[in-house]
């Protein structure tokens, strides 16, 4: 949910008080992701990709079904089997192959730490989130040119 975007804090973060979760976190972004955002023409001041008929955010089913239409008319690579959610994975190891941490790649997936861990260790990894975004955005601009 789009509650506040920090634009030109240093932060450069997107504020998710609802998760699947349950548990209120920061998204950080990257710079590429930041200029994205600024120019893209939001519907909404409340949801930063919301529905256009429910005006919520639009849910994962939409986007795979959508990808099954793109697919059948031509319009995406007929990769098979393939689903939005996949990007989390190619994400996980993506930062993986660049030797991020795997509990900063964890926690960049909104992974929850489960046990022992999940009770003793509350540190948030929001500064090695952002710099490892930052990373995986490089790379993705030194593939697209």
């Amino acid at each position: 949910m789009l509650r506040q975007i920090d634009w030109m804090g240093p932060k450069g973060t997107i504020h998710l008080r609802e998760t699947k979760t349950g548990v209120e976190r920061y998204v950080q972004l990257s710079n590429q992701a930041i200029d994205f955002l600024k120019v893209l023409r939001l519907t909404s001041d409340k949801y930063l990709f919301p529905s256009r008929a429910t005006k919520k955010p639009i849910q994962q089913k939409y986007l795979t079904e959508n990808s099954w239409r793109l697919r059948e008319s031509g319009q995406m690579l007929n990769i098979p089997h393939w689903k939005p959610h996949d990007l989390r994975r190619t994400v996980g190891t993506g930062l993986s192959r660049l030797q991020c941490p795997n509990e900063v790649a964890k926690a960049v997936l909104g992974h929850t730490r489960g046990g022992v861990e999940g009770i003793y260790n509350l540190y948030k990894y929001d500064a090695e989130c952002r710099k490892w975004l930052q990373v995986w955005a490089d790379y993705l601009d030194k593939l697209i040119v």
